[in-house]
């Protein structure tokens, strides 16, 4: 017995015993057919939640990047774009313009009417400047009746004027609430990149400064407005229009 004990040792450890041999698993074709039916439904359920919960990731990252009455940019996005522009404008040796607009005349509106026409009244507002601007253009709605315009690749000053002009006429168009006319009219203060500043929170100060600088002197008695929009909104006021039935806010 030692002596065949010894014959399964080698250096202290067992010989390998001789392999048993495999047995072939034969499968039903038809369980086969089954579980490929199955594996394909689990993946096609996987693609469609996998679908769904990249549409979700989209729609929370538009509701943190959006205004959630105009669907404009917020503040926080249109800083970062803003940047953005800058940095991409300083590579290409290209200006960036930049506009803050504030409403004339909506608190008294707000009031008179209530939140929810004001909520029309600023969506409407949100629509007009939207169609004034090119097609690569930001628009933010800064807080309460401010708005900001960035211009990327603006060739210069005077085509940043240009765009506010365009702004300012078609805000000052009428507004029709309850069959009333109403009239805004937008005060908009102007900067550019790099003649006003190499940074975001730079251009938006200077553009607000000289918003607020118009204001001023819009506010003068004696100040002359000199802007079409602003000649036709007096001319509008002193006239005893009679009110509109339809086309209301």
């Amino acid at each position: 017995m030692a002596y065949g004990r010894s014959k399964m040792l080698l250096n202290g450890e067992a010989m390998p015993s001789a392999a048993r041999p495999l047995r072939t698993v034969v499968r039903n074709p038809g369980d086969a057919l089954r579980e490929l039916e199955m594996l394909r439904a689990t993946n096609a359920h996987l693609l469609r939640e996998l679908a769904a919960l990249k549409e979700r990731e989209a729609q929370a990252q538009r509701l943190a990047d959006r205004d959630g009455l105009t669907g404009l940019y917020n503040r926080r996005r249109m800083l970062e774009l803003l940047e953005s522009a800058i940095t991409e404008a300083a590579q290409q040796g290209q200006s960036v313009g930049l506009l803050f607009i504030d409403l004339n005349g909506f608190k008294g509106i707000n009031d008179e009417y209530g939140h929810a026409a004001g909520d029309k009244i600023l969506t409407t507002v949100a629509t007009r400047i939207t169609a004034r601007v090119r097609t690569g253009d930001l628009v933010c709605r800064y807080g309460g009746d401010e708005f900001v315009v960035v211009l990327p690749s603006v060739p210069d000053a005077a085509g940043v004027s240009r765009v506010a002009d365009m702004i300012r006429e078609r805000v000052a168009l009428p507004y029709w609430i309850q069959g009333n006319e109403q009239h805004l009219t937008a005060a908009i203060g102007e900067s550019m990149y790099p003649r006003d500043g190499d940074s975001a929170d730079v251009l938006l100060h200077r553009a607000d400064q000289a918003m607020y600088r118009l204001k001023a002197r819009l506010a003068r008695p004696m100040v002359s407005l000199g802007s079409a929009p602003y000649q036709r909104l007096s001319r509008r006021r002193n006239d005893n229009s009679k009110p509109r039935t339809g086309g209301d806010l």
